[in-house]
């Protein structure tokens, strides 16, 4: 008796753990290469905190790679998601409020430049920001976005070289916005 009763909840609990773990295991993000140099980190709705759904999330550090990359895919709804469509298609908007010293003391000296990816199938746009005195290096991102309904699926990419950044967000947002 006691053998038949394992033999028939080893496979529920086995199922039971795998459904549970899925949260735990990264999704890879489409569109990246597909070797050992990138690292997809596991995401949990609550990373997000209720404001953004993260789909996958993935990383590449040199020297595996280089220049460094960060790549995430998320989610928004609403009125998150009306925001950044708005961004997306008029980057400026977004420029103008990161040099915007309200609510700070005083105002953050940074060079910040944007530009609208105009060869890109998807609204997105290019941003550097860099020191204003040029004590270090700048950073540079790319978002492309695309609208399924009433959500927005939006591609971000962080890195350290201008045309890395701006062509992973073009082969991910093929691969993850859909054509």
């Amino acid at each position: 008796m006691p053998f038949r009763l394992l033999r028939v909840s080893l496979p529920i609990l086995a199922l039971t753990l795998s459904v549970v773990g899925c949260g735990y295991i990264p999704r890879q993000v489409a569109g990246l290469p597909p070797d050992r140099s990138w690292d997809a980190l596991p995401l949990r709705k609550w990373l997000a905190e209720d404001r953004a759904e993260p789909v996958a999330l993935a990383f590449c550090a040199p020297p595996e790679c280089g220049p460094g990359l960060a790549v995430s895919v998320i989610r928004l709804t609403g009125r998150d998601a009306d925001i950044t469509d708005a961004l997306l298609k008029d980057p400026e908007r977004l420029a103008r409020a990161l040099r915007s010293p309200a609510g700070r003391d005083r105002p953050v000296r940074t060079r910040i430049t944007v530009a609208r990816l105009e060869d890109a199938p998807y609204p997105g746009f290019v941003i550097d920001l860099a020191p204003a005195d040029g004590g270090k290096p700048p950073a540079y991102g790319a978002a492309l976005g695309r609208r399924s309904g009433t959500d927005l699926g939006v591609v971000l990419v962080i890195g350290e070289a201008p045309d890395a950044v701006r062509e992973t967000a073009k082969s991910v947002a093929a691969r993850e916005l859909g054509p």
